[in-house]
Order: structure tokens, then sequence, then C-alpha cells
């Protein structure tokens, strides 16, 4: 999923898209709106605000059709232009109770998603088209016409503003969905590692402190893994970076479905990987690297890297509470340092180092 994510749109595309997905669930509604007012003002006899709906229809046509291309900060200032001549001009006919200049407030709301101007700019925008509002509806123009049907003003002001307050809700509402997206994806950035989709150091400090905390209060062991891709430079060297992360990304995976889902797998850097194991001893650690050593002859033929075989070092450290973690850590550390010392492809017990050092016995081409 973080692959994906690191191959999709950049920040400012994904910003694009979502407002295309604001305005493509507003324009066609208001759009929409215009178009069922033509017929009603030219029926009631008022022909200039049934031949204004026609413009307006046309506008947001257009500015639907502009947001498609990606123009959406013209877009969404022919927006606002529109429905702020709307609402005048209908208030300067029909005066503030058919309630048309509610719709100031939605576009309110659009005009702060402009970013082709600076913040002060929309800012003033916004504040103008609410104050605005405010003037007409207190009545800054006396109504020139009569409206024929008095006993629908009542009507039309309600509808004016329950749709008003419905497309500002569609709007908050796609960009708070966005909002927390990206609030996930940022999260997702700073604990995963963007090449292998393990988790990263940042994150493991994390995780170690919990499993700590954990075994602490449950009174369980807890053991960390150092594990080392045996000559990784060779196979840098000799086969070019891209193998190198293809390898990286395949052990990871390897890895990561041959632990519990308990368990962590953490890139601690380069071609070298921590995995925590909550509730397991160096012993339990062990036998579960054990059965990894199959998997890894199965991944990579003799064929496949001939001259720089792929196999891994571990160094196992069973955590005692009276240490930090840290020295947990290292001791794991110095266990796979012995395993490499001993010609790679072994599994070394910290606490038993000297005597209980094991060859992998499926790597014994590994070297």
């Amino acid at each position: 999923m973080i692959k994906q994510l690191l191959q999709g749109p950049n920040p400012s595309a994904q910003t694009d898209y979502h407002r295309l997905q604001v305005i493509l669930t507003i324009a066609p509604l208001a759009a929409s709106v215009h178009f069922l007012l033509i017929p009603f003002f030219y029926f009631s006899g008022v022909e200039i605000l049934a031949a204004l709906n026609c413009v307006s229809v046309l506008l947001w046509i257009y500015g639907i059709r502009l947001s498609k291309q990606y123009r959406i900060d013209l877009a969404i200032q022919i927006f606002c232009s529109e429905v702020l001549l709307h609402s005048l001009v209908v208030s300067y006919y029909l005066g503030p109770d058919p309630g048309f200049q509610y719709y100031l407030w939605s576009m309110s709301a659009l005009a702060v998603m402009d970013t082709s101007n600076s913040r002060f700019r929309v800012f003033v925008t916004a504040i103008m088209l609410v104050l605005v509002f405010a003037l007409l509806n207190a009545g800054v123009f006396s109504p020139v016409l009569a409206f024929p049907f008095t006993e629908y003003i009542f009507y039309m002001k309600l509808v004016n503003m329950v749709v008003s307050g419905v497309l500002s809700i569609l709007a908050i509402m796609i960009m708070r969905e966005f909002h927390l997206r990206q609030q996930a994806e940022l999260k997702q950035l700073a604990d995963i590692d963007c090449l292998t989709g393990v988790f990263n150091r940042r994150q493991g400090g994390v995780l170690l402190e919990q499993a700590c905390q954990m075994a602490l209060r449950k009174k369980h062991p807890l053991t960390v893994v150092m594990a080392d891709i045996d000559r990784f430079k060779q196979i840098n060297d000799r086969y070019g970076h891209a193998v190198g992360d293809s390898v990286l990304c395949q052990i990871a995976d390897l890895l990561q479905n041959s632990i519990r889902k308990s368990d962590a797998l953490i890139r601690w850097g380069g071609e070298e990987f921590l995995i925590l194991l909550p509730d397991a001893t160096d012993l339990d650690a062990q036998q579960l690297l054990g059965k990894i050593n199959p998997r890894i002859e199965q991944l990579y033929s003799a064929n496949d890297i001939p001259e720089a075989p792929v196999t891994l070092s571990f160094g196992v450290a069973q955590w005692h509470t009276a240490e930090p973690v840290e020295q947990t850590i290292m001791r794991a550390d110095n266990a796979l340092y012995v395993s490499k010392q001993e010609g790679r492809s072994r599994i070394t017990l910290a606490d038993k180092m000297g005597c209980d050092d094991q060859p992998l016995s499926s790597f014994q081409n590994g070297g």
C-alpha cells in the first residue's frame, strides 16, 4: 500500500483531485437548481430573472468543464462571481425574502479553496461574500418588482436555505474525508519504510518501548533479533542497486510472512532488520528462525545470483528487565557480529555466545 502511495500523484495533484470531487458534487446540483428556476421565473412573469438563470446554468456548465481540465481555480472564481451576481440581481428585483442570498454562505466556503491567490486575498474574498450576504439579508435593496405569488415566498426561502446548507455540508464532508485520508497517509509515511513496506527505525523505537511495557506488565519474555543480509554490498556492486532493492523487498516479505502476527519486523538500517518477538524466549526465536532457512533457498536458486548467494545471519538476545532495551539490542548486534565472523549464515544467541551459536544447515553454500 505504501508503495502505491508513493507512486501516486504528488500532494498538489491530490489536492486538485479532491477539490475536483467537491466541484463535481456541488456544481451539477447548482446548475440543476438554476435550470428549474428558469420556467419558474418565466411563468411568474419575471422574465429578466429567467434570463439570468439561463446565463447561470451556462456559467456552471462552463465551470464544470474547466474543472475537468484541472483549471479548478478559474472555475471557483467563476462560480463565486456567478453566485454573487445572481444574489445581487435577485435581491434588487425581489428583495431578501426569497432567500437567494443564502448561497453566498456556500460560496464563501468554496472561495477558500482557490489556491491561485494569496491567503490574504482568498480571506478577503470569503469575507466579502459574507458581508454581502449580511447586507442583502438586512434588506439593503427595496424590491423593484412585486412577486406575483407572494404565498410561495416563504417556501422558496426555506428551499434556498436548505439547499445552500446541504451544498455546504457536502463540501465540508468531502474535504473532511480528504483531511482524514491525508492524516492516515502521513502517519504511514512516518511509520513505514518506503522501500520495503515494513516499520522504519523511528517507529521501531516506539514499538520496542511498548513491547517492554507489555512484557513487564504481563511478566512475559521478550526477545529481539538482528538479521543482516550477507555480502549485500557484493550483490549491489555486481548486479546493481535495482537488484539489491529487489532482494531487500523480497527478504522483507519473506521475514514478514514467517513471523507471528504479534511480532514486528523493522528495517533497522541498510540491509539490517530487527525482529521484535514478544512473549518469546531466545530459544523460541531460534526455532522460528530455523523455519526461515528453506524459504530463502526457494526464493533464490543458485542461478539467480550465482556469485553472491543470498543468505542471512542472525543475532538473538532475550531482554532482561534489569537492563535498558538499548543494551539488549547491542547484545543482539554483537551476536550478529559473531555470526558474521564465524562464517555467516548462522544464528548466534547472545546469552550463550561461544557455545550455542548454530550454523544454518540449509545455508551451507552461503558462506
